[in-house]
């Protein structure tokens, strides 16, 4: 147990409002189904948190969604799993424990949002009162954790909303059994629901790259209101035509396999988001390199990784969930195989969990 623990740092919740979900629940369907729904992408949007390290003033993004992940499964991701997800810009904070350059951190996330899966404006809004060590080991442990049943409404799953939810109320006082933000307009907890009750003053950020940063409130009531009119596009015959294809489940299926590709890659699928795997030999026993590209043929990463377990190569074999840059797992026979990311001294210092107060990282064995 760590003593004297503080509550005195920040995060940032982010909720991209524009950003469709897939609905891939039965009561959503079964709504499709009588025609009171007409598209099964719906307009909720997507949120996020930023960790603000309070010794280096780093930034570390966490999400949740159903990004290579099985049918009807969502994982956490952060830079350790994920390593485009890595900020370069560093909070500036001022003798009040207020950021500054919260102009500067938005122009970056607008940047990636291609790989956060955020679409258009920015809400978001700044959270105090936490533990930064509490919630980095939270957010750490669902991403080695790997994929856990998803869902908006059912106890006990997960989704993007209520991963940050929960983080918030893991590492915070503030954040407990009698905060606005356990008992969101919206019933369960959405991307602007998050946003908007994390501050008693409801005052939030809008970011977007024509009209730069604004501050604005807006109250419970305005935040369902907005809810409902992005919402009314699903209702909507007419409407409806400017959201995505949902006869299209995601990138459970390549869409297209990149020329650049070699033979032998593999996809791998998710709601949200597939990649390509490649695995080939190192030279060395049980060590692998692996590389990950995106549904285009993007690099992501490539690693080398390590297994004891018997693994030919040469031989059939599939490459299964989880998978991404921590370990990799292959079917091969009737075997399951986890390979196991290697990681030199400064990969390790920057991707693996705070392991005490004075946030010193300890290299994984």
């Amino acid at each position: 147990m760590i003593e004297n623990l503080t509550y005195n740092d920040l995060a940032i919740i982010i909720a991209w409002p524009d950003a469709t979900m897939r609905g891939d629940e039965n009561w959503m369907m079964f709504f499709k189904k009588i025609g009171l729904v007409k598209n099964l992408n719906f307009r909720v949007g997507h949120t996020a948190i930023i960790l603000v390290d309070p010794e280096t003033k780093r930034l570390l993004y966490y999400d949740f969604g159903r990004y290579i992940s099985p049918r009807g499964y969502g994982r956490a991701r952060s830079v350790l799993s994920d390593p485009r997800l890595r900020l370069h810009t560093k909070a500036k904070i001022d003798r009040n424990n207020q950021i500054c350059n919260l102009y500067e951190i938005m122009e970056e996330m607008d940047s990636i949002k291609e790989i956060t899966q955020g679409v258009g404006r920015i809400y978001f809004s700044v959270a105090e009162g936490l533990s930064f060590i509490k919630a980095k080991k939270y957010a750490d442990d669902l991403v080695k954790e790997g994929s856990m049943l998803y869902g908006a409404v059912a106890r006990g799953n997960n989704n993007c909303s209520r991963f940050v939810t929960r983080l918030l109320a893991s590492s915070s006082k503030k954040y407990g059994l009698f905060h606005g933000i356990r008992y969101p307009e919206t019933i369960k907890s959405s991307p602007m629901s998050n946003v908007v009750n994390v501050r008693r003053d409801r005052l939030v950020y809008l970011y977007d790259d024509l009209n730069g940063l604004k501050r604005i409130r807006m109250s419970r009531f305005q935040s369902i209101a907005f809810l409902l009119q992005q919402l009314y596009d699903n209702v909507s015959t007419r409407r409806a035509l400017s959201l995505p294809d949902d006869t299209i489940i995601g990138a459970m299926e390549a869409s297209k396999r990149p020329t650049s590709l070699p033979e032998e890659a593999q996809w791998l699928g998710g709601v949200g988001e597939g990649a390509w795997y490649l695995i080939k030999p190192n030279g060395l026993a049980g060590h692998f390199v692996v590389s990950r590209y995106t549904e285009t043929g993007e690099l992501e990463y490539e690693r080398i990784f390590r297994t004891e377990s018997p693994f030919d190569i040469n031989q059939s074999f599939a490459i299964t969930y989880d998978s991404h840059l921590l370990f990799t797992t292959i079917i091969q026979g009737n075997n399951i195989i986890r390979l196991h990311a290697l990681t030199d001294d400064q990969t390790a210092e920057e991707y693996l969990p705070v392991e005490s107060e004075d946030h010193k990282l300890k290299r994984s064995g």
